[in-house]
């Protein structure tokens, strides 16, 4: 951007550079390569990993202050007067620089934890609106949930699941060893540490959850597994199950239910519901021979589309009226007859019946479709003992049309054309099928005469002038 005769450039380095445009301007090329350099006139380097996207100057006369766009989720207020009184850079506003994944909000205090995909964690005291903490990672963050008080009655614990599959303890602590209290401390006066780490999963850390009890801690992955692990013996891992599916989201039962149990639902219409896993006291780690746990008896739920069952079965329910109103009307038919012409009325009535017979004729009924793909599970939960409610994407949706990839494709004129050529060449063939039928029943009948005249005397027989063709 040019202000003041000078142009200020920012870049993905994080610095911002201040060229003479006079001299950029009165360049000349010195070889064929067409290529110039120059310095520039003053440099700012704002921070570590800043990775810099736009820039505006302050509306405010008489100063030269910068407001910066960090795609890595902050915003900086830069002094560019280059002077002995210029101030550092400044961040007023830090975030996440993508969708936040992940949400959880603390059982004792105003603070909120998040994580996304730009690889941090982030806890917020949002009584006073501000940024308490944060820590980066390698991996981004993809699933997160507070401790509850429980296993941790200090509150200050957070579990966060990576999209490598690793899940991390991480611990909010104050550094100088007093505890956090909600719009009292300043940013810098309260810190993330790791406190323990694992790797359950090959895949993105989908879902986490606490047993009701706090015993038990269950993972789910896109690696379509569900692990258990021990809370008390410092997450000792139990084992794991396999799902039929990515898992979503997981649900312990609440209290009011009389059985613990893991309400698993996968993104692929599969929901299973499993008891809580048994702990083996006296295994050690280093006797297991595999974590997978393969007598745990599961309830397994799959949805998938009726709604073509439901469509064929109103159809037959209409149907079925309508053949017992036309019923109905044919007997009041044939009553009427019957008193009004006798046994003539009844003969009428019975031809009546084959000519009808004869043109109704029903169509085939609604054939039954279940989409191959079945219809994503966003989210579910216990209503009671049971019995569980979900909610599927899609359902409602109208069917994709059938996109024209054929060049030759007729026009919409030239369909219509065709619609109407094939029509007449339908009821063409149809009378000409009618003739054909017409023509059959007169050879018959023909050759029925023929026979009839084969059997008189030879001085009654007809001459034979008409062969038969």
């Amino acid at each position: 951007m040019l202000d003041e005769g000078e142009v200020i450039t920012v870049g993905s380095d994080g610095c911002v550079r201040i060229w003479d445009f006079e001299t950029i301007d009165t360049a000349d090329i010195i070889d064929e390569t067409g290529l110039l350099e120059i310095e520039p006139i003053n440099e700012l380097q704002v921070d570590k990993n800043v990775n810099l996207f736009s820039m505006i100057k302050m509306s405010e006369a008489g100063n030269n202050f910068w407001l910066a766009q960090d795609a890595n989720g902050a915003i900086w207020k830069l002094d560019l007067s280059f002077s002995n009184i210029t101030q550092d850079p400044e961040c007023l506003f830090s975030f996440h620089s993508g969708a936040v994944e992940a949400v959880a909000v603390s059982p004792l205090t105003y603070l909120m934890a998040t994580t996304a995909l730009d690889c941090s964690v982030r806890i917020y005291d949002f009584a006073s609106k501000t940024l308490l903490a944060q820590m980066k990672f390698k991996q981004g963050g993809t699933a997160l949930v507070w401790v509850p008080r429980m296993v941790n009655f200090t509150g200050a614990e957070i579990i966060v699941g990576f999209e490598d599959g690793v899940v991390r303890i991480l611990e909010l602590y104050d550094p100088k060893g007093l505890t956090v209290f909600v719009g009292r401390k300043k940013i810098s006066d309260a810190d993330i540490r790791l406190k323990q780490v694992f790797k359950p999963h090959t895949a993105c850390v989908t879902a986490l959850a606490f047993e009701r009890d706090g015993e038990i801690l269950a993972t789910g992955s896109k690696d379509q597994t569900v692990f258990f692990f021990e809370v008390e013996r410092d997450y000792k891992p139990i084992g794991y199950i396999n799902t039929p599916g990515p898992v979503c989201q997981l649900m312990w039962s609440p209290m009011s239910h009389l059985e613990s149990t893991l309400l698993i639902i996968c993104e692929n219409g599969y929901i299973l519901e499993a008891p809580l896993p048994t702990i083996n006291l006296e295994e050690d780690d280093h006797d297991v021979v595999s974590y997978e746990i393969k007598d745990m008896c599961i309830k397994c739920f799959h949805f998938s589309s009726v709604k073509s069952k439901i469509l064929r079965s109103i159809e037959i329910e209409k149907r079925e009226r309508q053949r017992k109103l036309k019923e109905k009307i044919r007997e009041e038919k044939r009553n009427k007859l019957a008193a009004e012409m006798g046994e003539d009325g009844e003969k009428e009535f019975q031809e009546e019946e084959e000519e009808e017979e004869e043109e109704e004729e029903e169509g085939p009924l609604p054939e039954i479709f279940i989409p191959s793909t079945p219809s994503p599970i966003l989210c579910g939960f216990y209503s009671e003992p049971g019995k569980f409610w979900v909610s599927l994407f899609g359902i409602e949706t109208e069917p994709i049309p059938e996109d024209i990839e054929d060049p030759k494709a007729y026009s919409i004129e030239n369909a219509r054309r065709k619609r109407e050529h094939d029509k007449l060449m339908k009821e063409v063939e149809e009378i000409k099928a009618r003739k054909r039928e017409q023509i059959r029943a007169l050879r018959i009948k023909f050759c029925k005469l023929l026979e009839m005249n084969e059997e008189l005397p030879k001085h009654m027989q007809f001459k034979r002038t008409v062969s038969l063709i």
